[in-house]
């Protein structure tokens, strides 16, 4: 009887099928940006073979952009593949993959060096990578620098204009105080040199008034020529 018990199995469980790794696969975790001689050198691994393998295939005279997050300052590059070199894309054309202007090319071109900074397996790396770019696509890599000096100038105008406003009320302070002073010592000098004279009263008093009307004409007339 033993020789005939089968264990049940049910048919809902599967082996778990381990996940193919391609080529891309391998490509995205050992790409780099830009290698040197320390890097071929240390490339020793069947990974590192391919990745570097790949790198030579690439021109990087010119670079081809991403610009969709350019108000944030941040965009992303890479390298033209001979496919790209051959039709003139990045070089004859706009390098913004996102442009009109890609394709086929009917304005005027700028070429432009800028300093990309970008972070590598764990590292802070810098590169000046040259692109050429449409009037348009100049504006939006320029446009986050233009942005930050333009909020710099106005606070510093803002600062500037307050600072003046303080000077100008100090300066009104010390204006009507110096004038109040010079109110008050041409008061002083006014009393020092110019002092008040008495007015003397012409009009005579009554009673000699009567004595002259009860007088007689000769002692009114002795009176007035003495």
């Amino acid at each position: 009887m033993s020789a005939l018990y089968k264990p049940y199995i049910p048919k809902t469980t599967a082996v778990a099928a381990s996940t193919p790794v391609t080529e891309f696969d391998i490509l995205k975790a050992s790409h780099k940006f830009l290698r040197d001689g320390a890097d071929d050198e240390a490339s020793t691994s069947w990974n590192d073979q391919l990745a570097q393998k790949y790198y030579d295939s690439l021109y990087r005279e010119f670079a081809i952009c991403d610009l969709k997050h350019y108000k944030s300052g941040n965009f992303s590059l890479h390298w033209r593949t001979e496919t790209k070199v051959l039709s003139g894309t990045g070089e004859t054309t706009c390098a913004n993959a996102r442009c009109p202007e890609h394709s086929a090319s009917s304005t005027p071109l700028t070429t432009l060096e800028l300093p990309f900074s970008y972070e590598e397996h764990g590292q802070r790396k810098e590169a000046l990578v040259k692109v050429v770019l449409c009037s348009k696509c100049v504006r939006k890599i320029m446009w986050k620098r233009k942005y930050e000096k333009r909020k710099e100038d106005e606070g510093a105008e803002a600062e500037t204009g307050e600072s003046d406003k303080i000077e100008k009320h100090e300066d009104r302070n010390i204006k009507s105080r110096s004038r109040s002073k010079d109110v008050e010592r041409d008061d002083i000098d006014d009393d020092r040199y110019h002092p008040r004279r008495r007015r003397s009263s012409r009009s005579r008093s009554p009673r000699a008034h009567k004595r002259n009307r009860g007088a007689s004409p000769t002692l009114l007339q002795t009176r007035n020529s003495s």
